[in-house]
Formats: C-alpha cells, structure tokens, sequence
C-alpha cells in the first residue's frame, strides 16, 4: 500500500517573479515535477483587488510551474495548487513554500494506527465561481464541496485531525460585476475593498464559511447568504482564505495529521484571543510538537519550525482588554492590521518569514476578535 510523505521548504523571494528558490530546489532534486502539489505564499504589494504584484507573481509562478511540469500553463492548475496573499506590511518577508507530496510503498499491514499522526496534505479546485455567487451561498457550498475533495486526496476522515485549510477564491472587479448585471444578476457588493461591506471581505468570509460546513464547525441549516458577515457566531478555526479578481474558480489546500503517514513533518494550530496574545502563538508551536513551557522557544525549538501560517483580522471592537485604541479610525488599518500580525508572530519565531493575511475587518475566520495560527515542525520521526 501507500502512504504519503509531505515536505515544505520556504524561499524568500527578491521580487514577484524570484523564481530562483524554486528552481534551487528543483535543480537539487528537493521538488520534482510529480510531487510537488502546492504553491502558497506572500507576494508584495498592496494587497487589494487590484495587487498587481499578487498578480505578477502568480503569472511568474505558474509560467515557471508549467516549464518545470512540461505541461501548457493553462494545464498547471490540475496539478498545483496555488494560494498567493498579497501585502507584506512591516516585518513580513515576501516568500513562497513549496509543498510537495510523495507516496511511499509499504507492506500491506505495516500501519501502526497507534503511532504519531504526521502531516498530508490534499488538494482540490472547485467548480467556476461567476460574481453573482461569490460572498453568497453558491461560493459557500463550492468551496465545502472543493474542501471534502481535498480531504479525500489527503485520507483524512476525521475533522479534528485537519489544522488548516487554504483557500484562494474569486473576487469581485468593475468587469466581472458589468458581466454579472449585463446577465440580470446581482453582486454582493459593488466596494471593491476589505472594507466592512467591501466584496473582498464578503469572498473571504463565505469561504470560510465554506470550511466551516466541510469540517461540521457550522451547520448547513444556519447558512445562507443573510448570515455571511453579519452573523459572527458563525466561523472556522482552522479557514485561512484570500480572493482576486484574476480568480475564476477556488482553489483549496487541506493540511492534517495522519497515522498513515510518512513524513518527518507535523502541524498544530490555536487561536489567539485577541491582536497581543503572542501565548496564542506559542500554543500553536506546542501544538505542532515543541515541547517547551513558559517565555519563548529557544534556538533549539526554533530550528524545528518549518513554517508558520496566521490571519491577522482587524477586531470589530475599538478596545483590546479594556483598553481603547483607534485602529478601526486609522485609514491604514487594512496595511497597519497585517504589520501587526507579523510583528506578533516574528517576536515569538525570531523570523520574519511568516504567512499573514489578514487586514480585514471582522471575519469568519476565527472567533470575534480572536485569529488562527497554524505552525508546521520536523518531528525526528519517520
């Protein structure tokens, strides 16, 4: 039978189109054309619908995925997946970790259920999005239907043991909402921003919602287009979601833990009560397997830890433990939201290579003013 046995490497990234870390690895023999399965990264810029950078990269990234593969660049995306955040305010290094996915042959019956579940990862694209359904009820169920199919490729049943699902869906542009009107349909929301009521906001939150149903965090029977940003009693813990404008279908990465696992890699996750619980952070290190009790990691620790993926949203209250702040009346906050999450999880991991997306105001990922950390550690078990 086989099982898999997931690798990460991360590379910093001199411009958008630095494809030089790939092709290191490449050259390396580290990634090879029928293992590696996902692209997931920050990519500088502004980080709006408009993030012609995000763009770049993404049009770099797939012409040199297509040549690395042998296959047309129209065909890449059958074959990897691709999540690229844009915006790397503060201390958040523009960078790009490659996922790759090997299946090892072992005897029938050498499967131990016992042992210590390590990392696999699944992946699966949805079906096209057109702009009336993103923010409502037709993205929600196609990023559900997209997140079962990731955990299938990934062999996991049991939602506890997922700890993190990526997604990248479509958002809205002034021509794909022209092409939804120009049919008789309407949009969500003609503000092309992340603000409050702005599309990028609503696309975010649906697919969160949309891992929420996969996973049973919300039921079905509670969604529907009315609930997505308004009911904030509703969400995932383990959602970690971007859209653009150049999307025209979702794209969905499932990291779990499994007994029928072969990699020396590990992930865990917690949820930060609120934008200054650096804790928060240090119980999703513990939770991906190190092992140490109060103030911070040490070096040893810390050159176990593969990578780190975080949201950084913007609470919906002016206050953070009692006390008033005015983030929510700073017309930066979408930019100054992100530096905050990265300078949080750059205190606790001494690095700044770190993914943070985030900026928005209120989501569904994560608990109301809380946000997801999710941290990838090599384990020395095999």
């Amino acid at each position: 039978m086989k099982v898999q046995r997931v690798e990460m490497f991360v590379n910093a990234m001199a411009t958008p189109a630095d494809t030089s870390g790939l092709q290191k690895l490449a050259d390396s023999g580290k990634i090879k054309p029928d293992t590696l399965v996902a692209l997931v990264g920050k990519t500088e810029g502004t980080g709006f619908h408009d993030d012609w950078g995000r763009v770049w990269a993404d049009v770099a990234l797939r012409d040199w995925t297509g040549k690395f593969l042998g296959i047309p660049v129209d065909e890449v995306a059958k074959h990897v997946i691709f999540v690229l955040s844009g915006g790397c305010p503060g201390v958040i290094t523009p960078h790009i970790a490659a996922v790759s996915r090997e299946w090892v042959e072992v005897p029938d019956g050498d499967v131990d259920t016992g042992r210590e579940k390590m990392l696999v990862v699944g992946r699966a694209g949805s079906d096209p999005m057109p702009p009336e359904e993103v923010g409502r009820m037709g993205q929600i169920r196609k990023v559900g239907e997209a997140t079962h199919r990731a955990m299938e490729d990934a062999g996991l049943t049991d939602p506890k043991d997922v700890h993190l699902v990526m997604v990248k869906v479509p958002g809205l542009t002034t021509a794909s909402i022209k092409d939804a009107e120009s049919r008789g349909k309407t949009v969500v929301s003609h503000d092309l921003t992340f603000g409050p009521e702005g599309a990028g906001s609503y696309a975010n939150d649906a697919a969160a919602l949309g891992v929420a149903m996969a996973l049973g965090e919300v039921p079905e029977s509670a969604l529907s287009d009315g609930v997505v940003r308004r009911n904030w009693d509703l969400y995932s813990e383990v959602a970690m979601t971007s859209s653009g404008g150049e999307k025209r279908h979702g794209e969905v990465v499932v990291f779990g833990n499994s007994a029928w696992s072969r990699s020396a890699l590990r992930i865990g996750h917690a949820v930060t009560r609120d934008f200054i619980d650096a804790e928060g952070v240090r119980k999703a290190l513990r939770s991906a397997g190190l092992h140490f009790n109060d103030g911070l990691p040490d070096e040893a620790d810390l050159s176990r830890l593969v990578h780190v993926f975080a949201k950084s949203v913007i609470p919906g209250s002016d206050q953070i433990r009692g006390q008033r702040i005015t983030l929510l009346d700073d017309a930066d906050a979408y930019q100054i939201g992100k530096a905050l999450g990265g300078m949080l999880v750059a205190s606790v991991t001494g690095r700044t290579t770190n993914y943070v997306s985030g900026g928005e105001r209120n989501s569904h990922q994560g608990p109301p003013g809380g946000n997801i950390v999710a941290a990838v550690v090599r384990t020395n078990a095999i």
